[in-house]
C-alpha cells in the first residue's frame, strides 16, 4: 500500500514538473474545456495542432498546481469541468482563431440545449420513403413524399435557442444530417506572458478585417477632429499643415497691404508695373512701352470712323 502511495506521489510530481516546464517555455498558455470529446476527436485536434501548439490533458488538480507554481494564478480561476492546456507561440488572438477553425459540425445530443434556433429547410431529403414520414409529422415537421423522395414541405424552426433537444428530435436531426453544433475545444481563457494578462473568449472573438477597418475609421475621425480644432490643439500630425497654412496666409496678407518681403517683392513689382503700364496707356503717355498699344488703338479707331463715313455716303 505504501509503495502505491509513493508511486502515485511520484507520478503527480512528475506531471506537475512536466506541465510547469511547458508553461514556462511558451509565451501563450490557453485553457480549454474538453468534456464530451472522445479519444478520436482529441487525436484529430492534436494532429491539426502539429507544428502550431501542444495539447496537454491532465487532472484538474495537477493543472491547478502547475499554473500556480508557474506564476499564473489568475488562470486557476478558469478551471471548469474537464480541461486541457494549450501551449503555443501564437498570440492569444491567433490561438483563438486556430481553435475556432478546428471545430467541425457535429450532431446535437439528446438533452442538449440548442445553441441557436435549429431550422429544417424545405426541399428533398436523402431519407427513404416509409415510416419516417410519420415520425417527421409527429414531431411537427411538415413532410411528404414527392417523386419517390421524402420532402420537407415548409421551412420550420424545430427547436428554439435555449430549448432542450428531445431524444426523438436529436435522432431525426442526425438522420437529416443537420449538425447544429461545432465540435472541438472550447477556450476558457488564454494567458499572454508578454503582456502578463489573461484574455477571455469574448475579448478574443473579433473579426480582424472589421477590427482594422474600425481602426482606420477611428484614425480618420481623430484626424478630422484634430483638423477642426487644429488652431486650439496642434498635434504632430497637424502642425505641418498649420505651418503651411500660416505661411500662405501671411504671404496673402503681405500682398494685400503691399508689404515687401522675399516672397512678395517680385509679385508686388509685377503688380506695380502692370498698374503703371495700364495707367500710361489710359493717359496716352508716349513711352516706348506704350507706343505699340497707342498706335494700335489709333489705327482701330481710324478704321471705325472710316467705316461710319462710308456708311453715310
Amino acid at each position: 500500500m505504501k509503495k502505491r502511495v509513493k508511486r502515485a506521489k511520484e507520478w503527480k510530481k512528475s506531471q506537475v514538473t512536466d506541465l510547469k516546464g511547458l508553461i514556462g517555455a511558451y509565451p501563450t498558455v490557453g485553457m480549454a474545456r474538453i468534456r464530451g470529446l472522445g479519444g478520436k476527436q482529441l487525436q484529430r485536434i492534436r494532429k491539426e495542432f502539429k507544428g502550431k501548439a501542444q495539447l496537454r490533458v491532465s487532472r484538474n488538480s495537477l493543472i491547478s498546481v502547475s499554473l500556480a507554481d508557474g506564476g499564473i494564478n489568475d488562470m486557476v480561476d478558469y478551471i471548469d469541468d474537464q480541461v486541457a492546456l494549450i501551449l503555443t507561440n501564437f498570440d492569444p488572438f491567433e490561438l483563438y482563431n486556430v481553435v475556432e477553425a478546428g471545430k467541425i459540425p457535429a450532431p446535437i445530443k439528446a438533452g442538449a440545449i440548442a445553441p441557436h434556433d435549429i431550422v429544417i429547410e424545405d426541399g428533398a431529403t436523402s431519407l427513404k420513403p416509409g415510416p419516417i414520414v410519420g415520425e417527421l409529422q409527429s414531431l411537427g415537421i411538415p413532410a411528404g413524399i414527392e417523386g419517390g423522395k421524402v420532402v420537407i414541405k415548409q421551412r420550420k424552426v424545430i427547436v428554439k435557442e435555449g430549448e432542450k433537444v428531445s431524444p426523438p428530435l436529436a435522432d431525426i436531426l442526425a438522420r437529416l444530417e443537420i449538425y447544429p453544433i461545432r465540435e472541438g475545444l472550447d477556450l476558457l481563457a488564454v494567458y499572454d506572458r508578454t503582456g502578463n494578462v489573461v484574455f477571455t473568449p469574448d475579448v478574443l472573438h473579433i473579426d480582424p478585417a472589421k477590427y482594422f477597418a474600425d481602426l482606420k475609421e477611428a484614425a480618420k475621425a481623430a484626424f478630422s477632429l484634430s483638423t477642426h480644432i487644429k488652431y486650439g490643439y496642434p498635434t504632430r500630425y497637424t502642425i505641418r499643415d498649420l505651418f503651411h497654412e500660416a505661411g500662405l496666409k501671411s504671404v496673402a496678407l503681405a500682398l494685400q497691404i503691399a508689404y515687401p518681403t522675399t516672397e512678395t517683392i517680385k509679385p508686388l513689382l509685377q503688380k506695380a508695373y502692370a498698374q503703371a503700364h495700364h495707367l500710361s496707356i489710359n493717359a496716352c503717355l508716349y513711352e516706348r512701352e506704350t507706343m505699340p498699344y497707342l498706335l494700335g488703338k489709333a489705327v482701330s479707331e481710324a478704321r471705325r470712323l472710316a467705316t461710319q463715313v462710308e456708311g453715310k455716303s
